[in-house]
């Protein structure tokens, strides 16, 4: 017991003296232990805002689209509009469908790619004829294919979304996505519809 006598006269004998070197300061405010006294901070979110969807050039009402479409691009090739399939689309793509309307001509096929939605319209005429009508249409110059056996394409801008376009056979091809990547991964995908032999059908 004896260590026991001896550290508590100790301890109060500390006390004693740490209130007097204190003192009692009124001013000095009591904390609430239930009041947080932590610096408050606006909760940041997480998710990163989402991308505008970019404005696609509006070409009317497209052509009834469907998953099994070979038929109905064979159907446009008899009618001497040699349309563009896409023969494997890169990892992520998936194909929506697509659709021919006769009158008049008009091949339509929609994709979604990572980036977004892309779209293919096949019409008879040249690039003059059939973009001729449009506003807000910038071009930003050439891009050339020809590794991939498709030639040169023209590349244009649509309010923030990228266009290709291609003069096939007197027909014209326009490629429309989110970025220049993208639609050029579609480009590069394409071939005659009478050649796509493994095509949805």
């Amino acid at each position: 017991m004896r260590p026991t006598r001896l550290i508590v006269p100790a301890l109060g004998a500390s006390l004693v003296l740490l209130m007097s070197a204190c003192g009692d300061d009124s001013s000095v405010a009591t904390e609430d232990p239930g009041t947080d006294t932590s610096t408050s901070e606006t909760p940041q979110s997480s998710e990163t805002p989402s991308a505008e969807p970019v404005a696609l050039i509006d070409f009317g009402e497209e052509p009834a689209t469907s998953p099994r479409y070979k038929k109905a691009a064979l159907r446009a090739v008899d009618d001497d509009l040699i349309t563009m399939v896409p023969s494997t689309l890169p990892d992520g793509w998936t194909t929506v469908g697509g659709g021919y309307q006769a009158d008049p001509q008009w091949w339509h096929m929609e994709f979604t790619a990572p980036s977004g939605d892309v779209t293919l319209d096949q019409f008879p005429g040249d690039t003059d004829a059939v973009l001729g009508s449009q506003e807000s249409l910038a071009t930003s110059g050439d891009v050339d294919l020809s590794a991939w056996g498709i030639g040169t394409w023209a590349a244009w801008d649509h309010e923030g979304a990228t266009v290709l376009t291609h003069e096939l056979k007197g027909s014209t091809v326009v490629l429309q996505g989110t970025d220049q990547d993208t639609v050029e991964d579609l480009a590069k995908s394409l071939l005659p519809a009478e050649d796509a032999s493994d095509q949805e059908g």
